[in-house]
């Protein structure tokens, strides 16, 4: 199906509702300039209520390369007639005048991107920065999944391929994780990822039984060099949560122990899981407190 489409404009927002009195201006004028997800819906069915807060949301991060005009079959039934429109929600891509992709039914946010990405120089949301923020969130899987799918995208991307050797590493997949950080060229070494899966590959060097350390603290409260030691076993061990515990109880205890030994284990243990890792700046803020009390 071709649409005529003469002139622009770019000033209007990126999601609103069209009827057939600016179906021409918002929909047809302004595919020449910006791709337009085009959202047959009604008020009365479910699945749309589940796809347009999906397409909101993918039309907010596109930085303005993608528009989204939803239209209301109930009160624009012309408009519904035009498109053949069968059932709802009914989503048509255009793109220069043109309908070039669409698809029926509530889809993924993952399966609209993909639509996106094949069309008018548009992208699928940027694996890395999607895994840094699923990392944030505590979704190690999904980060995983997502920077694994980075380097499908570019084996060469070496900070995604750092990033998934941390990760991997942080998680307890110490075999893998360190192949992962071994595959990276010389030179991809000194990012802040690498270094940190460099510091846990190291630090899974130094797993130790820990019931006897774990009978230590438990019999000597606060012994600060037991606590310190149970700790950094535990982060060793991929206890992640229970090893900074241990150590900001040590801070707790004593933070000038041993010439600030606490306040280094923990800044090492920061520098080890890198920024992204969701529990880092809770443990930082705590640290922070206790060095401004």
């Amino acid at each position: 199906m071709q649409l005529d489409a003469i002139g622009t404009n770019t000033t209007q927002p990126t999601i609103l509702e069209v009827s057939a009195a600016n179906f021409q201006k918002e929909v047809v004028d302004r595919s020449k300039t910006t791709a337009v997800i085009l959202d047959f819906w009604a008020t009365w069915c479910g699945p749309c209520k589940t796809l347009t807060p999906t397409l909101e949301k993918v039309v907010r991060e596109s930085n303005g390369k993608v528009a989204l005009a939803k239209c209301d079959i109930d009160k624009n039934p012309d408009l519904a007639d035009m498109f053949g429109i069968q059932s709802v929600p009914t989503v048509v891509l255009l793109v220069a005048g043109k309908i070039v992709d669409g698809f029926v039914g509530a889809q993924s946010e993952a399966k609209v991107r993909d639509m996106l990405a094949k069309h008018a120089g548009l992208v699928r949301a940027d694996a890395l920065e999607e895994a840094l923020k699923l990392e944030k969130a505590g979704d190690a899987q999904g980060a995983v999944a997502s920077l694994r799918q980075a380097l499908r995208d570019d084996p060469a991307r070496h900070l995604a391929r750092a990033h998934l050797a941390r990760l991997l590493l942080a998680t307890g997949l110490t075999d893998e994780g360190t192949q992962v950080f071994e595959s990276l060229p010389e030179e991809a070494r000194e990012s802040e990822p690498a270094r940190a899966a460099r510091s846990l590959i190291e630090l899974a060097k130094s797993r130790v039984d820990l019931a006897p350390l774990r009978a230590q603290v438990a019999a000597r409260p606060d012994d600060v060099a037991a606590r310190l030691s149970f700790g950094r076993a535990l982060l060793a061990d991929q206890q992640i949560e229970q090893g900074l515990e241990e150590l900001l109880t040590a801070a707790k205890r004593d933070l000038r122990f041993q010439g600030g030994e606490p306040r280094k284990a923990l800044i090492e243990a920061f520098e080890a899981l890198g920024e992204s890792h969701p529990l880092v700046p809770r443990y930082r803020r705590e640290l922070s407190l206790l060095l401004c009390s």
